[in-house]
């Protein structure tokens, strides 16, 4: 599945542009694919479920092995993170 955006921005704040794919859903949902190592595969994916802005779940590959090992939820919607779950 293809991106509706692409874009190069430093979201680490490492000094170094990430990869950043943004798919909107049909359901109002946006989907922020984030490559930071830059082997084309997202480490980490935000999602923001109810299209206001502010982003719900953030899943992250923490060791680059392709597959997501940490969560972290936003349940109030004040934008922070209120529950955390790793593998």
């Amino acid at each position: 599945m293809g991106f509706d955006e692409v874009h190069k921005m430093d979201i680490t704040g490492d000094g170094s542009d990430d990869t950043v794919g943004v798919r909107r859903n049909e359901d109002g949902s946006v989907e922020y694919h984030v490559d930071v190592d830059g082997d084309g595969v997202a480490d980490m994916k935000a999602v923001d479920t109810d299209g206001d802005g502010v982003i719900d779940t953030v899943l992250l590959d923490n060791d680059g092995d392709g597959k997501y090992d940490a969560a972290a939820v936003d349940l109030n919607g004040d934008g922070e993170a209120d529950a955390v779950a790793e593998k």
